[in-house]
């Protein structure tokens, strides 16, 4: 109505054919802009998927990397248990090794002792010795 009243002059079929004219080229410019707005929305939502994609492209290396150490630590962890676990037997064995070579060296001097304590003995007896009783009771 605005816009028949700007042109008082024209009647009839002309007067809504001016209206329906510029009512078109409104619509017209508000169709474009709907576009514009349109193409910009699609142009954020593109820019917003690249940044997300690229937050979740740095993310995925940095849980990787995060694993990556994690290995290699856990790794050097268990080179260095297995080396302490290693040097442990070591020990234990050259131990163990050393222990039963004193167990047979005193097992052989004992043997040498009670061969000579015998000896002993014996000549005690021959010689009729009282203290050869003595050694005797102490076996």
């Amino acid at each position: 109505e605005d816009l028949a009243r700007e042109q008082p002059s024209t009647e009839g079929p002309q007067r809504e054919l001016l209206v329906l004219s510029r009512e078109r080229r409104i619509l017209v410019l508000q169709m474009e802009a709907l576009r514009t707005e349109a193409q910009q929305a699609e142009t954020d939502l593109q820019d917003q998927h690249r940044r997300h994609q690229t937050e979740l492209h740095c993310l995925r290396e940095e849980s990787l990397q995060v694993f990556r150490v994690f290995r290699q630590v856990s790794e050097e962890q268990r080179k260095l248990s297995e080396g302490r676990y290693r040097s442990l037997l070591l020990e234990a064995v050259q131990d163990a090794v050393y222990l039963s070579a004193q167990n047979q060296q005193l097992q052989a001097d004992n043997k040498q002792l009670h061969k000579a304590l015998g000896e002993i003995k014996d000549a005690l007896v021959v010689r009729g010795d009282p203290r050869a009783d003595l050694i005797s009771q102490q076996e």
